[in-house]
């Protein structure tokens, strides 16, 4: 007889199914804020390892739901709607630029340096103007141009449908957010552009995870 709400597959399938559950939960009010989730609790609830519950209460922490208190459990947090869907955009974001950088170098593409400098060189112009959209124009630019030196314009474009519907949204939080960050940003993508450059493909990913954490921090601070 199947045990009811076990997943019987590889343990990473499994720990993404069950983070789907925490994630739509929490979200959902099932769980409420400052309530204490465990681990073995999760385990006990799908029938599956300590370990599995774990991973899985790992990722809804790095969508900012949760925070660890002990080494065995975690704590709901008060997280608004517009946090959620920005961390959320982020992570597509970064792994692309994981999956891009892995392209580059799986097929030995040289990048061609002057269309991307010249989007870096519009990034650094509107923050010295203070101009927010001449910023974001600039940082999808280069996002965009990556793809496409990369053969991946669809995920250029994918970005851009992303943002659009996002923007709609917007009531000022995103601005906000992603205007803060916008100096640690730049810096950033002036070393990924350095290290792609010299084909140093294993810094430009550590460089593209840090500024990833970076966000993610700011975010659920």
């Amino acid at each position: 007889m199947m045990i009811p709400n076990k997943i019987d597959k590889d343990d990473h399938r499994v720990a993404d199914e069950i983070y789907a559950i925490m994630k739509s939960d929490v979200l959902n009010g099932k769980y409420k804020i400052g309530q204490v989730i465990k681990v073995q609790s999760v385990a006990a609830l799908f029938g599956v390892s300590g370990n599995i519950a774990e991973q899985a209460l790992q990722l809804v922490c790095q969508r900012g739901l949760l925070t660890p208190v002990a080494e065995d459990a975690f704590v709901v947090k008060k997280t608004h709607s517009q946090e959620f869907y920005y961390s959320g955009r982020f992570q597509v974001i970064f792994l692309n630029m994981e999956y891009i950088i892995q392209k580059l170098k799986s097929e030995s593409i040289m990048i061609a340096r002057e269309p991307l400098i010249a989007y870096v060189e519009t990034m650094r112009a509107n923050i010295a103007q203070c101009h927010y959209a001449g910023y974001v124009a600039g940082c999808e630019g280069f996002y965009c141009e990556l793809c496409n030196q990369a053969k991946m314009s669809i995920l250029g474009e994918t970005l851009r449908k992303m943002n659009h519907q996002l923007n709609e949204l917007d009531d000022g939080f995103g601005k906000e957010f992603i205007w803060s960050s916008a100096t640690q940003t730049l810096e950033s993508v002036e070393l990924l552009l350095t290290a792609l450059e010299e084909r140093n493909y294993d810094q430009a990913k550590e460089i593209v995870q840090q500024l990833h954490k970076h966000y993610i921090s700011r975010l659920t601070d």
